[in-house]
Formats: C-alpha cells, sequence, structure tokens
C-alpha cells in the first residue's frame, strides 16, 4: 500500500508535467524537452510563461470531463440506443449505475494531476520567481494558479464534497515517502472555504498586476474574468446546493454571486455573438471567457469526442438510405417541405429523377455513433429557435416507403412520421488543409457570456427580481431568435420561484447542450428556496426532459423506439440520494488508509 499512494500521485503528476514539457515547441524557445529537471528550468521569464501554454494544452486533456461525461451523462437526457445501430457507450452511467464496482471516475477524477502543476507554479513564482520575474509578471502568474487552481478543485467538491487538499508540489520537490503523503478528506464546508479563499486570492493578485498573458489569444488561458465567472459560480453553488456538513441558503452568498456575475458582464467587454452559429465557427469570438483550444491546425488536436459520437459512421452505413433526412446537400443545411434518404440526394434531370450519395456523405469520416439525446429534448425547439438548428432529425420509413423504394418525398410533414432520433450538430466542422474530410477544428468553450447571463438571471430568482430575472433571460433569447424574436410571443413571463427555476433549467437545456451543464443545473434549480435537498430539480418530475411536452394531443412525439415521450419520471428517485456524489474508486481507497468512502456506498 505504501507504495502505491506514491505512485498514484507521482503518475498524475508526471503525466502532466511529460504532457507540459512535449508541447508548444513552436511557441517556445526552450531547452530540449529531454533536459527538463527541476534543476535546469524555471531559469527565466520565457520558461515560467511557457509553463501556461502547455498547462493550457494539459488541461484540454479534461475536456471531455468536464463538456460532457460528469456534467450530462447522468441528466437524463440520452437514450439506450443509436439512430445507426450501433451500441450506445456509457450504458451504465446513463441509468445510473454508479457505485463502487462502477466508479465512473478514478483518483478523483484526475484532478490531482492538474492541481499539483498549479502547486508548481505558485511554489516557483514564491521562490525562484522572486529574483527571475518582475512583480507584474509574477502576480499575474499567481493570479492563474490560484484561479485554476480553485476550478478544479471545484469540480472535484461538486463531484465528491470535501477532498484532501494538496497545496504543495510535494512529490515533485522530492518527497516519496508514502506515509507522509496519506492525506485524508477535508470536510466538504473546508473544502468550499479553500475554494473560495483561492478564488478571492486570485481576484486579488489579478487587481495588483497588469499582467495579461497572450493577449491576442487571451480566452485560452486563466483570466480575472474568469476568476469571476468562477467565484459566481462557487457562490451560486454555496447558497442553494447542501453538501456533507456544508448547509445551504443564505442570501449574502447569492448577493457575492450576483456582483460577480454583473462584473463578468459589464467589466469586460463581451457581448453575445450576434447569433448563434457564429460561436461554434469563430475563434476568440467576444462572447469567450475561456475557452480551450481546438482549432489550430498547426497543433493538430481537434475536438473529436465527443461530437463525433453524435454522428453518423459512414463506413458502416447503418443509417445510410434507412431514413427520411431533412438535411440539405452540404450536410449544415435543412431543406423545407421534402426530405431524402439519409445519405443520400436526388436530382431531376431529363425528367428523370436520378440519386447519388449526398456531398456531406463524401467528406464526412466520423466514428460510430455512441449517444443518441432523447426526442424530447428536440420537441423543445420551436423553428424559430436557431439553438434546435444543430439538431439534424431523422425519420423512420414506413413499410410502403420500403416497398415502393421511393427516394424523395414531396409536401413531407413531419408530424405524418416517427422521429428515430436527431444528429447532432453543434460544434461545426470543417476541411483542414491537405484533407478531404471534416474534421472539429473549433474552440470548446468553457465559458461563455450566455452562461454569465442565465446564471445572474438565476441569482435575480432567488432575490425575487423579476425584472432582473425577465431581462437576462431576454437577452438570450432575443439572439436565439433574431429577427424573429417576437417579445410578446418570446419574452419570458416572470412567474412563481418554483415556476422560474424550471423555466430555467428548460432555457439552459437549450443554450448548453453538449456543454456540460445538465447535471449540474438538475442539482443545483429547486422547487422551494432554503428547501430539502429532495427539492432540487433532480429528484423532481420537472427535471425530466420531456416535463412540459403533451404526446397525449402530439401524438408525433415519441421517442426513438416509437414510445410516447415520457413527461414526469425523475432524473433520480430520492433512495438514490447518495448518488449525488460519485463514489471512490476502490484503487483511490486502497492506496491511501486516511480516505474515507463516500455515504451510501
Amino acid at each position: 500500500m505504501k507504495n502505491i499512494i506514491s505512485k498514484i500521485l507521482l503518475g498524475s503528476i508526471v503525466a502532466g508535467t511529460g504532457m507540459v514539457y512535449m508541447s508548444c515547441a513552436n511557441e517556445l524557445d526552450m531547452k530540449p524537452q529531454d533536459w527538463y529537471v527541476p534543476e535546469t528550468f524555471w531559469k527565466t521569464k520565457t520558461e515560467f510563461e511557457g509553463n501556461q501554454i502547455a498547462l493550457a494544452n494539459q488541461f484540454r486533456g479534461f475536456t471531455y470531463q468536464v463538456m460532457f461525461s460528469a456534467g450530462e451523462l447522468r441528466s437524463g437526457i440520452f437514450t439506450l440506443s443509436t439512430i445507426d445501430g450501433s451500441g450506445t457507450a456509457d450504458a451504465d452511467v446513463i441509468q445510473q449505475v454508479v457505485d463502487v464496482s462502477h466508479p465512473q471516475f478514478s483518483n478523483f477524477g484526475g484532478w490531482h494531476g492538474m492541481i499539483a502543476n498549479y502547486n508548481e507554479v505558485l511554489y516557483r513564482c514564491e521562490n525562484e520567481g522572486v529574483e527571475i520575474l518582475d512583480e507584474d509578471t509574477r502576480k499575474g502568474l499567481m493570479a492563474m494558479a490560484y484561479g485554476q487552481r480553485a476550478y478544479c478543485y471545484f469540480q472535484m467538491y461538486k463531484m465528491y464534497g470535501g477532498v484532501p487538499l494538496r497545496t504543495v508540489p510535494d512529490v515533485l520537490l522530492g518527497e516519496y515517502d508514502p506515509e507522509k503523503l496519506y492525506m485524508a478528506r477535508a470536510t466538504a464546508e473546508e473544502t468550499l472555504n479553500f475554494i473560495k479563499d483561492d478564488v478571492k486570492k486570485s481576484i486579488e493578485l489579478f487587481n495588483e498586476s497588469n499582467y495579461v498573458f497572450k493577449s491576442n489569444k487571451k480566452d485560452y488561458y486563466w483570466s480575472k474574468a474568469a476568476s469571476e465567472m468562477l467565484a459566481g459560480e462557487v457562490y451560486l453553488w454555496s447558497a442553494k446546493v447542501a453538501t456533507g456538513d456544508h448547509a445551504a441558503g443564505g442570501t449574502s452568498d447569492i448577493q457575492t454571486a450576483k456582483g460577480y456575475f454583473e462584473n463578468v458582464i459589464g467589466n469586460y467587454g463581451f457581448a453575445l455573438q450576434s447569433d448563434f452559429y457564429s460561436i461554434w465557427t469563430s475563434s476568440h469570438n467576444k462572447e469567450a471567457i475561456f475557452s480551450v483550444c481546438y482549432s489550430s491546425e498547426e497543433d493538430g488536436v481537434y475536438y473529436t469526442s465527443p461530437e463525433t459520437n453524435f454522428l453518423w459512421a459512414r463506413t458502416t452505413g447503418a443509417a445510410g438510405n434507412n431514413y427520411w433526412s431533412t438535411m440539405d446537400d452540404d450536410g449544415w443545411g435543412k431543406i423545407s417541405g421534402k426530405a431524402y434518404r439519409f445519405g443520400r440526394w436526388c436530382e431531376e434531370k431529363d425528367g428523370k429523377l436520378t440519386q447519388r450519395t449526398s456531398k456531406v456523405w463524401d467528406k464526412a469520416n466520423f466514428g460510430v455513433m455512441r449517444y443518441l439525446y432523447k426526442n424530447a429534448l428536440y420537441y423543445h425547439f420551436d423553428e424559430a429557435d436557431s439553438r434546435g438548428d444543430a439538431f439534424y432529425p431523422q425519420y423512420h420509413l414506413t413499410d410502403a416507403d420500403r416497398g415502393t423504394k421511393t427516394l424523395m418525398l414531396n409536401n413531407f410533414n413531419p408530424h405524418d412520421y416517427k422521429l428515430a432520433g436527431c444528429f447532432v450538430i453543434k460544434f461545426r466542422p470543417s476541411i483542414i488543409a491537405g484533407s478531404n474530410y471534416y474534421r472539429f477544428k473549433v474552440d470548446v468553450p468553457i465559458y461563455r457570456l450566455a452562461d454569465a447571463h442565465l446564471k445572474l438571471a438565476e441569482c435575480c430568482n432567488y432575490l425575487d427580481d423579476k425584472n432582473g430575472l425577465k431581462t437576462n433571460i431576454d437577452i438570450v433569447r432575443k439572439r436565439a431568435y433574431g429577427a424573429k424574436y417576437d417579445a410578446a410571443v418570446h419574452g419570458f413571463i416572470p412567474s412563481t420561484f418554483a415556476d422560474n427555476e424550471v423555466a430555467l433549467l428548460k432555457e439552459y437545456d437549450k443554450e448548453f447542450y453538449m456543454e456540460g451543464h445538465r447535471w449540474w443545473d438538475l442539482r443545483r434549480l429547486t422547487l422551494v428556496k432554503d428547501g430539502a435537498q429532495t427539492d432540487h430539480l433532480v429528484f423532481q418530475p420537472q427535471g425530466c426532459i420531456g416535463y412540459g411536452l403533451n404526446p397525449v394531443d402530439n401524438a408525433w412525439m415519441v421517442e426513438n423506439d416509437g414510445s410516447a415521450v415520457v413527461t414526469s419520471v425523475p432524473v433520480l428517485t430520492t433512495q438514490e440520494a447518495h448518488k449525488l456524489l460519485w463514489p471512490i474508486d476502490n484503487n483511490t481507497l486502497g492506496a491511501d488508509p486516511l480516505l474515507e468512502q463516500n455515504p451510501g456506498y
């Protein structure tokens, strides 16, 4: 056991530093990569700053967890089958099979590896950096490290509650004695207070420094705006979510969160993109607060998972020709009033209808489809809402269609057919240089301005500020509907606290699908202000993705298996309350005798 804990810690840290020092050679004038040891690094400002570039690359390894596996998989939004007949991935997680034998994540989600590197930045800035760096740079780098460390610990806190709070890079500094590396979990309250202190230090140091790292690519790197966005999240969560010995409730935390979100909106020059589509096609756009880089062809790392897992497998062709599709020939638009067999396109020439493979089919070389959103999510979008344009519905053929081998339908009415499911293309792909195929060369936003507006609206609901609630929801809706926005039709009408929370969930669902929000929204939003844990929407019928739909009067509202949309089944039962937190995996527990399992497991 003694050797295991040191191996776990050293392995996660070295894996991190290994990525740190093998990346970004094009941006840095550094010593040869295989020369890295503490004695030969941290000698120049260039090396201190180069470490930030490499840490951003290392953080990219957590994008899948942040944007999908922790924040969305368990949120009651996925089916257990796909359009093209391939098997669904993570079926156990989707069905809430989470226990010590199925922990989903190991080693507290792997975040301690990132934290070790931020700990080292802080240590070096407080030691070698005093002589090497000018004070403005030193404080700026420390501000970034404190903010990023707080972000990592906040992810762990939401997932596990209290966690071991490691604050020094002990292994990197030569401490290999396993017994000295054992560490018990702090309480939830201690962990949350630590996070609040870290983000406070980050903001204070940013206030004392004019340093901006990589100003032409600033959304790739932690900033004061990112720290304020995180602080708002932390205090909003603190106010509304009880965890372990931390009791939720308190207008003070909500007021604090509200102030941070107002700062993000008003103090940094951010603005919503004029249209929803452009968020996913424009790097460093005016809405981006903190992003992960996937748009560099020089880097060659693209956002392939989970994005490609929501699309079709061209090699298998299981979906090809088997569904009616309203996708256009290029694949990124939609046609109205007609439908073609998926993957095919029809053209009339010399009075004769001919069929060929659609253009997008030839240029798309995606992997096997592994995830399918429930049809209920798609049904919540009305036709004028541009956020639904990323959904590409595919409809079951009828027996008559198959018998006649019809190639195209005129006057197509989707309500006459059963929806098999939707391919989803939120992050827009493009053809990269030297390739004939689409790649997801698009940055991934961890924080963007629309989130600040909706979370500010959530604060306003708690404070019974109906004007602030309406204003911030309407700002997001106006962008979604564009020129089609009609205040009388699309404007938000405040109601009771509970109804407003449910409406906020629906708005989050439509704005932030595929961005890792829904599980956390379900845990935070509640029917009763300062109520019980079981009042949160994760336990309530209102948290069901189909809630608010009317399949009784709309027979076409079916799921992909043809059954009526479910409208009132909670994501978790109250008997599963312990599953709000993840279990600690057995390997991690066995490696450290001071660790204790979460209750219920």
